[in-house]
């Protein structure tokens, strides 16, 4: 009798976990990917998803892999990094054609053939001294604004104007507690750009020139990533996640207080975020309530989220890479979302014109006004589009050279970009 009882109480089991496994939600695809200890980084190019890894075999550490089939398979993509040991990507952006890959120590790399091949892009980087060695700083993040990228360092921002040729410090009021200030995360509202950093949260609306403390609710503590929504900021922490309504002036706690919220990103309603030891929650009404979606999760040690597509990737602290579809996961409303940021202007700097590259979900009218930095327009062109891919040239051979702001209004969805006209 004994002997059936253990036989039944196994097949319940067995046919649990099995029924378990069948609707899980996240599902391993390492295919390729030759070491699991930690996910750093991904980024979306079309339909090629990049991810940065940590060490693996044979002296290689910064290793770099990019897919084309949602994770079916990985290919690594790391001729010209850094095998260092202690090199790893950090964090990656992209521009067009042009791929930048932060690492550990080494700087900034640019690939311009979908990361066949890289070259080191670290000119006016810094030498920091670290013991008797000197190092590149790390690069925590990179972000691009119109066509200028930020690099958030554990030193401080740097910029560059000229695709990654050169780098050049934006620090002023970003050092308030002693001289470093690392910056893990930088993201925008128009012309004013946000920095989360070990000590807060800092806003420039001077393309860097000058950083304010916006830390009032938030107190000094690590800010691990930021996301916008609209008009509102999200700030994931070490202690939760915070938001505010006020362009940064006044932040509130909405949940997660135990724990390190390193991922939130945002479609339409819903807001997806990743913490480290709470595995990954869904919100689908902004933010008031919160479930989570960990189902199939070898662990809850996650630490980072993107989006291609119809597919979520999760990368899990010593498992790797997993992935769900957005429908198991019950967001909608991405693809949208995704069409509205194909906004771009080349050349930046510019001198007597500039191109406008849009797409436009209907024909419409296209309002474009050129801002100074008092706030003054100093120029508005309404703009005939097609629906699809746009391109406008602009002339503004009249404007004297200096920093300005360029607002796009697209069928009421409006963005802001810095410009600078140079003679």
């Amino acid at each position: 009798m004994a002997n059936h009882i253990t036989i039944l109480v196994s097949c319940l089991i067995f046919t649990f976990t099995n029924i378990t496994l069948i609707f899980a939600q996240w599902s391993e695809c390492n295919n390729g990917i030759f070491s699991k200890d930690a996910v750093w980084c991904f980024a979306i190019n079309g339909n090629n998803t990049y991810t940065g890894i940590s060490s693996g075999p044979l002296g290689i550490s910064g290793s770099l892999f990019m897919t084309t089939n949602n994770g079916d398979s990985w290919t690594l993509k790391n001729k010209g990094l850094s095998k260092k040991r202690e090199s790893a990507i950090l964090s990656l952006a992209i521009n067009g054609n042009n791929i930048f890959a932060g690492s550990i120590r080494l700087g900034v790399y640019l690939s311009t053939d979908e990361g066949e091949n890289w070259v080191q892009k670290s000119n006016g980087l810094p030498y920091y001294a670290n013991g008797d060695t000197s190092y590149i700083p790390d690069i925590f993040s990179l972000k691009f604004v119109g066509n200028n990228i930020f690099a958030g360092t554990n030193i401080g921002v740097y910029l560059s104007t000229d695709n990654g040729d050169n780098w050049i410090p934006r620090n002023n009021g970003l050092f308030q507690i002693d001289s470093f200030n690392s910056v893990y995360s930088i993201t925008n509202i128009g012309h004013n750009i946000f920095a989360g950093a070990r000590y807060g949260v800092y806003m420039t609306s001077d393309n860097g020139e000058n950083w304010l403390v916006k830390n009032n609710g938030l107190g000094n503590i690590e800010v691990l990533s930021l996301e916008v929504n609209e008009n509102i900021i999200y700030a994931g922490t070490y202690f939760g996640l915070f938001q505010s309504t006020d362009n940064g002036d006044n932040w509130k706690n909405i949940g997660f207080e135990d724990y390190n919220i390193s991922t939130i990103i945002i479609r339409g309603n819903n807001i997806i975020l990743c913490s480290y030891g709470g595995g990954v929650y869904l919100s689908t009404d902004n933010g008031v309530s919160w479930t989570p979606k960990n189902s199939g999760l070898p662990s809850l040690e996650v630490d980072l989220l993107i989006i291609n597509g119809d597919y979520i990737f999760a990368g899990v602290d010593n498992y790797g890479i997993y992935r769900a579809k957005l429908s198991d996961l019950g967001i909608t409303d991405v693809k949208e979302q995704e069409q509205k940021n194909e906004i771009k202007i080349e050349p930046n700097p510019a001198s007597d014109e500039f191109r406008l590259k849009f797409h436009s979900p209907i024909e419409t009218t296209v309002q474009l006004s050129i801002f100074d930095l008092l706030g003054n327009c100093v120029l508005s062109q309404a703009l005939q589009s097609t629906e699809g891919t746009n391109e406008k040239n602009i002339n503004c051979e009249k404007l004297p050279q200096g920093y300005y702001y360029v607002k796009i209004n697209i069928n009421e969805f409006v963005q802001t970009f810095p410009l600078v006209f140079v003679e």
